[in-house]
């Protein structure tokens, strides 16, 4: 699998159009430090408090989930931070409780109507925020674009450049509404703060997602999941709790050896480059009184950071050893795992009101 890198500017990420901000006063940053605020708010109109999945009364409402990540972008640059990172899904919410397509099938088309398009009015607003604030930001996002749905992260610099990236496999009844990525967007990111490579939710589980990111020699991971409880909450199910995914966020962290922002809504944390806590915000204390998690680092000389590495146990030379050893008795088939599936949102839509007029027969 090709390894990409994706170099950037000073300011920014190479390979996107600046959007023109000539009103707006450069500052100088300081890039030996980094302060990172970590989204732990809920989106608008998403049901609290975070296992609640209930959602009579409520509608994805995307013009008024971008004003509070406005707010909060400008909050975190008034409190000093240098970037800005969002959980899963949160333009316009995760839909939390709803399975599949079957059980989301009557928030469906709402859904798709308050799904992020890049240029449009709501985009514009989140790189403003970042330009105007001076900051990083990583939105996540559902992406509508040509015409069906991605599990989306972006990075967004402080000069209005933006690169969009896709989840490469959405995780069980995701994949049936989100399509796939495709393996050149397993990139890290050169930023004059360091290498930021980031991924989402279940993608840290799957080697064949971290093993790429890693090998590109991440100076920080940013991790976006959707919403995960405290410890030994009884309500949540395997693979929405807190052991199960901070378990893949340790283990990532170690084998990158690179510090990790654990983003989500309710339980959020910024681990260190060993897999340790260091800093902390249970799933118990409301969104109103911590909206944002901080924490700051020394970053001096991590933008010299080597293209690749070359001699870790993540690495492109590991790679090869792993391909080039396969047991020749087992069958090289891709098998249809490995086809990429895509779900124009039309057929979706088309599919849940289907369904809708059978139930009502």
């Amino acid at each position: 699998m090709l390894l990409s890198v994706l170099l950037a500017s000073l300011l920014g990420v190479v390979g996107a159009t600046p959007i023109s901000h000539p009103r707006h006063e450069k500052k100088t940053p300081d890039y030996n430090n980094l302060t990172v605020a970590i989204v732990r708010d809920e989106p608008a109109n998403w049901p609290v408090p975070v296992m609640n999945k209930n959602w009579t009364g409520k509608v994805f409402d995307l013009n008024a989930t971008v004003a509070k990540g406005v707010s909060l972008i400008e909050q975190a640059a008034n409190n000093g931070a240098n970037l800005v990172v969002f959980p899963e899904l949160w333009f316009p919410g995760y839909p939390k409780g709803m399975a599949d397509n079957k059980t989301m099938a009557p928030w469906l088309e709402s859904y798709i109507n308050n799904s992020l398009t890049k240029d449009s009015p709501q985009w514009n607003a989140l790189v403003n925020a970042a330009v105007d604030n001076q900051v990083y930001v990583v939105p996540a996002f559902s992406h509508l674009e040509n015409g069906a749905l991605y599990l989306a992260q972006a990075l967004i610099s402080p000069d209005g450049t933006s690169v969009v990236r896709h989840k490469l496999r959405p995780s069980g009844g995701e994949r049936g509404i989100w399509s796939d990525g495709t393996p050149d967007e397993l990139k890290v990111f050169a930023t004059p703060y360091g290498r930021w490579g980031i991924l989402e939710c279940w993608e840290h589980f799957h080697p064949a997602m971290t093993f790429n990111v890693q090998a590109q020699a991440e100076t920080l991971h940013i991790a976006s999941w959707p919403y995960t409880p405290d410890e030994a909450d009884k309500s949540a199910a395997y693979w929405e709790s807190l052991e199960v995914n901070l378990a893949a966020a340790r283990l990532y962290a170690v084998n990158a050896e690179a510090p990790l922002v654990f983003a989500s809504v309710g339980n959020v944390r910024f681990l260190d480059n060993q897999g340790l806590d260091l800093a902390v915000v249970p799933a118990s204390t409301p969104s109103t009184e911590t909206p944002l998690l901080y924490h700051s680092f020394n970053t001096t000389g991590l933008a010299k950071t080597i293209p690749y590495t070359t001699n870790g146990e993540q690495s492109w030379g590991v790679l090869r050893e792993m391909v080039a050893g396969f047991p020749a008795y087992i069958p090289k088939v891709l098998g249809t795992f490995v086809g990429r599936r895509t779900f124009p949102a039309v057929g979706l839509i088309a599919a849940s009101k289907a369904a809708s007029i059978s139930e009502e027969r």
